[in-house]
């Protein structure tokens, strides 16, 4: 009784503070203060390299509980009529050449890729108030590269893979099950060598600007920017590795 009680008294308390706001999507309310376990000493970096400076946050965060999924990303793509989308991918890896992921070719991102290689990747970890954020061109890695990652998948995801036809319209959701059962019948076990399709694989990310941000209070957020091409300001400084670098005012 009590904790109905408590959910009839939130829900009127929801329902009035809507009637006072007028509308659903008042938000100016929502927000938070950031401070960050460890802020970032712009003034002496431990490298003037954005993939090596990027490795050293990405192994921090991920070594730590409070976020799961740490690889999580935003990537957004655009086709040839410079019309834009975004959706959540997983970083599955990343070196001084870049960062990479994997997906159907044929689906929409593989298609507007092939339109338009220019894309942006976003990673936040809240917990650490920490984003980065990614421009660059793709291009697609090599056969030998798919295969080795898409044999390392649980033997689940490269049925699931194998079943479907990325972004196309199904007749019902039951049509893809039946599609998926069908290939559990063909390959019942985990030893059971599931062909890649040749219409998945991965693309290579090769950046051309790399941003850290660090949310700080009163907004007085710190960013930090690494570009191939130098900008023409004489408070932009030499990284390494043909890097560029300058502080952005938040």
């Amino acid at each position: 009784m009590n904790l109905m009680r408590n959910l009839l008294i939130r829900t009127k308390t929801f329902a009035k503070t809507l009637s006072t706001a007028g509308k659903m999507d008042d938000m100016s309310a929502f927000r938070i203060s950031y401070n960050p376990k460890e802020p970032m000493d712009i003034d002496n970096l431990p490298s003037k390299d954005p993939m090596e400076l990027f490795d050293l946050w990405f192994k921090e965060i991920s070594s730590s509980e409070e976020v799961r999924e740490p690889n999580a990303m935003t990537l957004a793509t655009c086709n040839r009529k410079c019309e834009p989308s975004a959706r959540m991918v997983l970083l599955k890896g990343y070196d001084s050449a870049g960062f990479r992921f994997f997906t159907d070719y044929d689906g929409r991102k593989g298609q507007e890729l092939a339109e338009n290689s220019n894309v942006a990747l976003v990673l936040y970890w809240r917990p650490f108030h920490r984003q980065v954020r990614v421009e660059g061109t793709t291009e697609k890695l090599s056969p030998e590269e798919c295969d080795q990652y898409f044999h390392s998948r649980p033997h689940g995801s490269q049925l699931a893979a194998s079943a479907s036809n990325q972004s196309t319209i199904l007749p019902s959701y039951q049509v893809l099950i039946d599609k998926y059962a069908q290939l559990q019948d063909q390959y019942p076990t985990d030893s059971d060598v599931v062909p890649r399709p040749q219409n998945w694989g991965g693309y290579l990310v090769k950046p051309k600007a790399v941003e850290f941000w660090e949310g700080h209070t009163n907004r007085l957020h710190r960013r930090l920017l690494f570009s191939r091409e130098k900008p023409d300001d004489e408070h932009v400084k030499a990284g390494l590795n043909g890097w560029h670098y300058c502080v952005l005012s938040p």
